[in-house]
């Protein structure tokens, strides 16, 4: 295609205007990602590490390269717009253009890790939840993260809040052994302070759920005062929103960065070519070198060899005729005697 000055120039100014939009996503991304990795990240590293960082880690650390390439581009496209003499970008954008490419290669494999990650974890949240309660009572560690991880997605157990009754979670001393508590043997009705539901105007009742409380006027079968659904789904449904929520706004810039390597790659040939404020006159721009673009270009030249050629030979016809000429009046003048030369002299 054929590029004037000003068509380049309206591509370069909505390229500069549509950047700040995507490194402000980037920014987003970065801090979204941290937050993330501070709050449930935490939450599921003492659950299942290293699972909670790997993924907010990763995502940050791409954009924070994806913001760099976006503000070098910014910069060439802005001295695309001075004079080539002084400010010759055409390595610039060329390594702008890879550079994107390179960019959009990475998020595509963030976002295919984030996918086989979710699936991963999904698998070891089921196991951490069993093992962080059976060590509720003698590890400070999982009894945090248990507490939070109720407290957080207003959650009982790890399937229900029934979970609770096999395990002696409030003996400081006692250690449970996972062949024991996959017998099932009921310890008590008791669950974790941390079970208490804040959505009912009660007194929280953990000790004893399931017996009528006189004190309280308290009916398990009418009124609990702890949470009943489990932590597993509610932690397993946050994850995998917090990934899609990721995948959505990173598969959006690669939108965003294809029509940017489109722009760019065109802006480049053009400007290659030697259109640039300088010259102002239309050149031709292409995404991918055809055989027609190759074509096109060797037309020129083509005129151009014929035309140097047709001079070379016409100005050898002049220099050969020219010769040939002086060869006559030498041969002609050498063939007159001497008396001859000199007759008109004397007379």
């Amino acid at each position: 295609m054929i590029l004037t000055w000003s068509s380049f120039n309206n591509i370069r100014m909505l390229l500069m205007a549509c950047m700040p939009v995507i490194i402000f996503y980037l920014v987003w991304l970065v801090n979204t990602s941290e937050a993330i990795r501070s709050d449930e990240g935490t939450l599921l590293d003492l659950i299942c590490w290293p699972d909670g960082n790997a993924i907010p880690v990763i995502i940050a650390c791409g954009s924070i390269i994806a913001v760099v390439i976006e503000f070098y581009g910014l910069y060439q496209l802005f001295k695309a717009g001075l004079h080539k003499r002084e400010y010759n970008v055409t390595n610039g954008l060329f390594y702008y253009v890879w550079a994107l490419i390179t960019i959009i290669i990475i998020f595509l494999a963030i976002m295919f890790y984030s996918g086989l990650q979710s699936t991963i974890i999904r698998a070891k949240i089921k196991g951490g939840i069993t093992k962080a309660m059976l060590r509720y009572a003698t590890h400070l560690p999982s009894k945090v993260a248990i507490d939070r991880l109720q407290t957080r997605f207003h959650c009982c157990g790890r399937v229900n809040y029934q979970e609770w009754f096999f395990i002696p979670w409030y003996n400081a001393g006692q250690n449970m052994d996972p062949i024991i508590s996959s017998v099932q043997k009921f310890v008590s009705d008791n669950v974790p302070y941390s079970c208490c539901s804040m959505d009912v105007m009660w007194p929280c009742v953990h000790h004893g759920v399931t017996k009528i409380g006189k004190i309280y006027k308290y009916d398990p079968g009418k009124q609990l005062t702890i949470w009943r659904d489990g932590c597993e789904e509610k932690l397993i449904e946050e994850m995998m929103t917090i990934s899609w929520r990721f995948n959505a706004v990173m598969f959006l810039i690669i939108l965003a960065m294809i029509s940017q390597i489109v722009a760019v790659r065109y802006l480049h040939t053009a400007y290659k070519n030697g259109l640039h404020v300088g010259n102002q006159t239309p050149c031709s721009a292409y995404l991918l070198r055809s055989d027609t673009d190759t074509k096109i270009e060797d037309v020129p030249k083509r005129k151009q060899l014929t035309k140097r050629k047709f001079r070379q030979a016409r100005t050898l016809q002049w220099v050969t005729a020219a010769s040939r000429k002086k060869r006559s009046m030498t041969s002609s003048v050498s063939d007159l005697s001497s008396d001859e030369l000199l007759k008109p002299i004397y007379e």
